[in-house]
């Protein structure tokens, strides 16, 4: 604020991955923080992570998030209306967090982000055999299958 922030009419907070879940967790702290006249909205780059099962049918995405919570202490920073529905790493996951944020929230993701292909939904330890190796390495590689599964 003593940098001039105070006399701002808008403001952006945004941020990309991993900071792109941050910006849509204290999106509502940054608007808070800010006088009452300054719009605030806040964009989320690419951290639309996905709470869904890996090709072994596990959660692997899931699992590491559980340690990032614990390990950090997350929950302290997710909105109460969404950590007395569910879990803190459930919040975690923006899919559960955007509907508790009120400041607006834009997400700007992918859809078919290589990152989440290779870390969350065919990571070496759900795929031991390589079955989806060559797909990992480009999607245009996938059969009917692959191309089914992803789209799921």
């Amino acid at each position: 604020m003593s940098k001039g922030m105070r006399y701002a009419s808008h403001a952006l907070l945004s941020g990309c991955s991993a900071g792109g879940v941050a910006s849509i967790i204290h999106c509502d702290e940054f608007q808070v923080l800010m006088p009452r006249r300054t719009t605030i909205k806040c964009l989320a780059d690419a951290g639309l992570f996905l709470d869904v099962a890996d090709v072994a049918g596990g959660y692997s995405l899931r699992f590491f998030f559980n340690g990032v919570v614990n390990l950090q202490g997350v929950g302290r920073s997710l909105p109460a209306a969404c950590i007395n529905r569910m879990d803190a790493t459930s919040c975690f996951f923006p899919q559960n967090l955007l509907p508790h944020i009120y400041t607006p929230t834009f997400v700007l993701n992918a859809a078919y982000d290589i990152w989440q292909f290779q870390e969350s939904l065919a990571p070496r330890r759900a795929n031991p055999q390589g079955y989806w190796q060559q797909y990992k390495m480009n999607y245009v590689n996938c059969n009917a299958g692959q191309v089914r599964f992803l789209q799921g």
